[in-house]
């Protein structure tokens, strides 16, 4: 299949006349997912979507096209209609495709093998499974909202007429399960998820206790006084705030004045000794590929370093419009959106402690598992942080009561300035991107509550 890909992207680009440049992005994907409810199959899909996106550049003008149609009529009508949406275009100097390319290096670890074996019926066994284990993992379990299994096998394959060309596959499975925990008059909600490159890799026993724990865990929950007091994300919403937070570090954010990270390139926008990187070869991270989605070959990048913003995340355009080097982070929604830059896979560097001695290392803090309103609480432009928390207090190291109908607010610039220690118990979360998220100590923020 990745053979059939890359000969079509060449064919395209051949359609290329004197003086203009053209990309073929190409992507042929297997989807299916399961979904239970009350112990029964509640919906199946499966899909295989397959189709080219084309960008044709000339004179500093793009035009973009897509078509799930991949004959040779097709495809010239295709380039046409790109070329066509080019001469409308704006011309802009920095509009360019990448001249250096990384389409020949690839990554292990992309591909479970064994994935290819598991049919629908083991699929929809497991999805089965996941709920059984949920419901009765605690008998404050009363429901379950839903449990899914889902998973994608992909190919994707690139060749433009600056010579860039390659092609790779990609497997990926993942699932989740709702709990739905009550005691007395009290409901509270847990989820959970897994992923992995196939089902092999993910354990339903898992989700299925830890979405229960942390439906009970804030069983009977309450408020507690406003105050100033230390914040303890866990991994999960340590991920939350990477992802709003990675909005805001592209440089066509920045350049379009919708980041609060404008201006502040090279200087201090963190804590001292606080590291944020984003490696598009992260082993083991779902973002992570050979290239981006222009073909440049993604890499380890520093983006904040001892507390300093040092780089923002760059495509081709975005970075040329900085007189920089693209860092490999032009990503798509799918052969049918142009490549724009996005994290490929975000996280803060650990600080050196585990999980339990950051949270003795807070004293008094409130230990936060789930965020309410982050999209419209949470602004990547001003960098206004305010939302809704459920949680637990922790006092001496230990959680106490559960915490619920609370806010806790503090501008993004001062929470970063203000993150004392990130444990080593990170793992990846895919929020809009690959995010890993750790147990992180804000030393303090603003809690309103009763």
């Amino acid at each position: 299949m990745s053979d059939d890909l890359l000969a079509t992207a060449r064919s395209i680009i051949e359609r290329a006349r004197p003086r203009e440049e053209v990309e073929a992005f190409l992507l042929h994907q297997r989807e299916f997912s399961v979904k239970t409810f009350a112990g029964e199959i509640d919906s199946l899909s499966s899909a295989e979507p397959r189709g080219a996106g084309v960008r044709v550049i000339t004179e500093g003008r793009v035009g973009f096209a897509y078509s799930t149609q991949l004959g040779d009529a097709d495809l010239d009508a295709l380039v046409e209609l790109a070329r066509a949406n080019a001469s409308s275009a704006t011309a802009d100097e920095a509009v360019a495709l990448p001249t250096e390319g990384g389409g020949s290096e690839q990554l292990d670890e992309l591909i479970d093998p064994a994935q290819e074996q598991v049919t629908p019926d083991d699929k929809a066994t497991f999805a089965l499974k996941l709920e059984r284990l949920t419901r009765e993992a605690d008998p404050r379990v009363r429901n379950v909202e839903e449990a899914v299994y889902s998973d994608s096998d992909s190919t994707i394959a690139i060749a433009s007429s600056n010579g860039i060309e390659g092609s790779y596959r990609r497997t990926d499975a993942w699932c989740y399960s709702i709990a739905i925990a009550t005691e007395g008059d009290d409901t509270e909600v847990g989820f959970e998820f897994d992923l992995a490159r196939g089902m092999a890799g993910l354990s339903a026993p898992d989700v299925a206790r830890k979405g229960a724990e942390r439906a009970c865990r804030v069983l009977g929950a309450s408020k507690i006084a406003s105050a100033r007091m230390p914040i303890v994300f866990d991994p999960y919403t340590a991920a939350q705030f990477l992802g709003v937070l990675g909005h805001a570090l592209t440089g066509e954010s920045v350049q379009k004045g919708r980041s609060l990270f404008a201006g502040k390139l090279d200087g201090s926008v963190a804590a001292a000794g606080l590291s944020l990187v984003d490696d598009g070869r992260a082993r083991g991270a779902p973002g992570a590929s050979p290239w981006d989605a222009e073909g440049v070959a993604t890499r380890r990048t520093q983006v904040i370093s001892d507390g300093v913003l040092t780089s923002l995340l760059y495509d081709t355009i975005s970075a040329r419009r900085d007189g920089r080097q693209s860092t490999g982070s032009a990503t798509r929604a799918g052969f049918k959106s142009a490549p724009g830059p996005a994290p490929s896979n975000l996280a803060f560097e650990p600080t050196g402690r585990s999980r339990d001695e950051v949270i003795a290392q807070a004293g008094r803090a409130l230990l936060v598992q789930d965020f309410h309103g982050v999209h419209s609480g949470a602004n990547p432009v001003s960098g206004d942080f305010s939302v809704g928390v459920t949680g637990t207090l922790i006092e001496d190291g230990t959680a106490g009561a559960p915490v619920k109908e609370v806010t806790i607010a503090l501008p993004m610039l001062e929470i970063l300035g203000n993150i004392e220690a990130v444990a080593d118990d990170r793992r990846w979360l895919p929020f809009g991107g690959s995010f890993g998220g750790a147990t992180t100590l804000v030393s303090e923020m603003t809690v309103g509550g009763a």
